[in-house]
């Protein structure tokens, strides 16, 4: 756990043994939605600490966030003070209450970094799929969620969208699929394939990503499907929704395409001052 953590716990903790009072009655919340409570707390401690928060003047207000999870619990601060003072009384149990919410606390941190670092690798890099990036079968839409992409640059490429699919679908084995093609030196299709994502028949919005590294230059076209099926029939119901379509790869950044751009500029005057 970093300081700037430890620091919002100790100056945490010490607003809320401030408030302690001497009676001790049987507490309102349980151990469990107590422990809860005063993680919401603390992630409030963390949130009005930063430099996000406009801290001058009358709309700088730190009691409407607490009295927020004072609503969204059901009690009082007086309730709230109770509490408090029933369970720090036992300073073991209220020590390992407060490992369960450091634990916590560490475990929110860690996933919060891990989905800015994701953020940030997907805004600095290229967006592969040049098709619309919301798809709605068959309402709007013909199924046209095939790709061919050439590829010459290493690196794992990702494939990633959000998918639903209604009930009156009749897909049989829907799923996300992609490969590698090239032709090799017989004029022969040469695929190597991602591992498969299959997609759950389920009404709410899913994220399904599959992921494969770039095998070698010879490879030259990202292929797949990001709806495809086992079907034999020609006529059956599709009935999904795609959205937040991307393909990537983390190498291929802005700066590289625009090298890239540039190199074939270069090449295509050459060319012509040949003929």
């Amino acid at each position: 756990m970093n300081k700037i953590l430890f620091f919002t716990l100790c100056c945490g903790i010490t607003f809320l043994l401030s408030c302690k009072k001497n009676t001790k009655p049987e507490p309102a919340l349980n151990k469990d939605q107590f422990t809860k409570m005063l993680i919401d707390i603390h992630i409030t401690d963390g949130s009005l600490s930063t430099k996000n928060i406009f801290r001058s003047g009358n709309n700088f207000r730190p009691s409407y966030y607490y009295n927020s999870i004072f609503e969204r619990y059901d009690i009082t601060r007086e309730q709230f003070d109770s509490c408090l003072s029933y369970y720090s009384s036992d300073t073991k149990k209220f020590t390992k209450m407060y490992d369960v919410i450091i634990d916590s606390l560490n475990r929110l941190e860690t996933k919060y970094r891990i989905e800015l670092k994701d953020q940030k690798i997907e805004q600095d890099t290229v967006d592969l799929w040049s098709k619309k990036k919301h798809w709605r079968i068959p309402s709007r839409d013909k199924n046209n969620l095939t790709f061919a992409i050439p590829t010459s640059q290493t690196g794992i490429y990702t494939i990633k969208a959000d998918i639903r699919i209604f009930p009156d679908d009749q897909t049989d084995n829907p799923r996300i699929e992609a490969y590698f093609w090239k032709k090799d030196s017989l004029g022969k299709d040469k695929k190597i394939f991602f591992e498969p994502q299959e997609i759950e028949k389920s009404n709410r919005f899913n994220t399904y990503e599959i992921q494969m590294e770039y095998p070698d230059s010879s490879y030259t076209e990202l292929r797949g499907n990001l709806f495809a099926g086992d079907n034999d029939l020609e006529e059956y119901t599709e009935h999904f929704e795609i959205k937040d379509i991307l393909i990537f790869n983390p190498q291929i950044r802005p700066d590289s395409v625009e090298v890239m751009k540039e190199l074939n500029k270069e090449l295509d005057l050459k060319h012509q001052r040949r003929k």
